[in-house]
């Protein structure tokens, strides 16, 4: 018994000195390398807030996740928060009971790295924020919601900034002069991460440093620069004058700042931690990228061009939020052709959990929300597909595989050559057909036909390749439906 559990000892303590936080695979930088194998991130996850709304159960909320086999969710650090108004509800007040949305805490319950004074007149309840001293408890919080996702194997996407959209959620900010002790300027809201605020730049890196240290021991963490910079300068909404989303030289020297204070600090640091930067809604072709940056994120980047298009980089693209969270349809529709285009990231916003119920199951009393359960098993079929599925050495299928199709049907799909084959299919329109010649090369193949809904195999069959064309009959199908190859030896 001694003899066993002096070995135990010793592969643990090999195990601790070579574990390193969540990595890219460097085999192929698309994707990740986490405890030890090649990683995709799929989840479905609340709104940003559960760190620092002092409120929710973080553990049922985790829980949730595992049980799904989900493994990532994103976590925004308290110097964005939001009001129960929001500019987009076009002046609308929405009671606290009624939006249910983590971002948006109860009086007196914003939980952020700053340190309450003992001065009272913060907007949303409690004292105001002094800058210059950092609250034990939140950093306590912060670890330990780690601590229990990596024991769950859930990745943590730490979010330090986000654009504000507007003044109501700027004036909920502890950054904003009338919340804090520390005489910062009165800034508008939509200028804070401009360089010529340099007072207020100072607090940001500090914060950022300090957070990037309590962190460092997690393996199961890489850090966000900003959410959707593009808005910082207002969104349509708000302010007519702007049109579209808008970086600008200066926005990105900040971000750049932001990723070298990452990268600075934990220089001196056991282990260091990937960063990824957010670069536009839908799509954007990426020039020059910050060389510490790993991650590419988008939000509602449907049709997946953004990946085809950056692919060359050789970083991970990640599909970072979405939209209209609880459609189940319409997440699977987006989810799978992201993925099998080459994505490393699926992250599905989800308004299932609320408040007063993180079992995303609708059961909290006042709030108004739907159950998650339609759109965890979709999305749970196509994380166990990956899983069984050697993506790490698969490449985006060529347009080859897309000849012969008709008009109104998509095709998106991860191959290796002349092994192993997973596709996707998708209609766009009403259209039947019922055979179609795959280029693979010669050999005999397993062919298995699933439907993404439910993950149930519709047909199987082995086939012969001939002239490096294999004919397929194709089940009918009304909206989807994967197709898997094998080669069979």
């Amino acid at each position: 018994m001694k003899i066993r559990s002096l070995i135990l000892a010793l592969l643990l303590m090999r195990f601790s000195a070579t574990a390193q936080p969540i990595s890219l695979y460097p085999a192929n930088p698309h994707y990740f390398l986490y405890n030890g194998k090649p990683t995709v991130l799929i989840t479905s996850g609340e709104h940003y807030g559960i760190v620092i709304n002092g409120t929710p159960d973080y553990k049922k909320y985790l829980d949730v996740l595992q049980r799904h086999h989900f493994n990532l969710t994103r976590v925004f650090v308290g110097s964005y928060c939001e009001s129960n108004y929001y500019e987009g509800h076009k002046g609308r007040t929405l009671k606290w009971e009624e939006e249910q949305n983590t971002l948006a805490v109860r009086p007196g319950k914003l939980l952020v790295p700053w340190a309450r004074s003992n001065v009272p007149g913060y907007v949303n309840g409690g004292n105001k924020f002094d800058l210059n001293h950092w609250d034990s408890h939140y950093f306590r919080r912060l670890q330990d919601f780690c601590r229990q996702a990596s024991t769950r194997g859930i990745v943590v996407e730490i979010v330090f900034f986000s654009a504000n959209y507007g003044p109501s959620n700027w004036k909920h900010s502890p950054l904003q002069k009338d919340n804090n002790i520390n005489l910062t300027r009165d800034i508008a809201y939509n200028e804070i991460y401009f360089s010529e605020n340099r007072d207020l730049i100072r607090y940001q890196l500090a914060m950022v440093r300090k957070i990037v240290k309590a962190l460092n021991e997690f393996d199961n963490v890489y850090f966000e620069i900003c959410n959707e910079p593009y808005w910082l300068k207002g969104i349509p909404e708000v302010e007519p004058s702007v049109k579209e989303q808008q970086m600008s030289d200066s926005i990105y020297e900040w971000e750049k700042n932001i990723a070298l204070a990452v990268k600075e600090t934990e220089y001196a640091l056991q282990k260091k931690h990937l960063v990824a930067q957010n670069f536009a809604n839908t799509y954007l072709k990426i020039k020059n990228p910050d060389s510490n940056v790993s991650i590419l994120n988008f939000h509602y980047a449907y049709p997946p061009k953004t990946v085809t298009d950056n692919y060359a980089l050789n970083k991970p693209v990640s599909f970072d939020e979405t939209a209209d969270g609880l459609n189940a349809s319409g997440r699977r529709r987006e989810a799978w052709p992201f993925m099998l285009a080459g994505g490393a990231v699926y992250d599905n916003l989800d308004w299932s959990f609320a408040n007063d119920d993180m079992t995303g199951m609708g059961l909290n009393p006042q709030g108004k929300r739907l159950k998650g359960e339609a759109v965890w098993k979709q999305l749970e079929i196509l994380q166990q597909a990956l899983q069984q599925f050697d993506f790490a050495e698969a490449k985006p299928v060529e347009d080859i595989f897309r000849q012969g199709l008709p008009d109104g049907v998509s095709l998106y799909g991860l191959g290796l050559a002349g092994k192993d084959y997973l596709l996707y299919w998708q209609k766009t329109k009403k259209v039947s057909f019922a055979e179609w010649d795959c280029p693979v090369p010669e050999g005999r193949y397993s062919v298995q036909w699933m439907d993404p809904a439910n993950g149930h195999v519709a047909e199987e069959q082995i086939v012969q390749s001939k002239n490096n064309r294999l004919q397929m009959k194709i089940p009918p199908f009304e909206d989807d439906q994967v197709l898997h190859i094998q080669r069979v030896k």
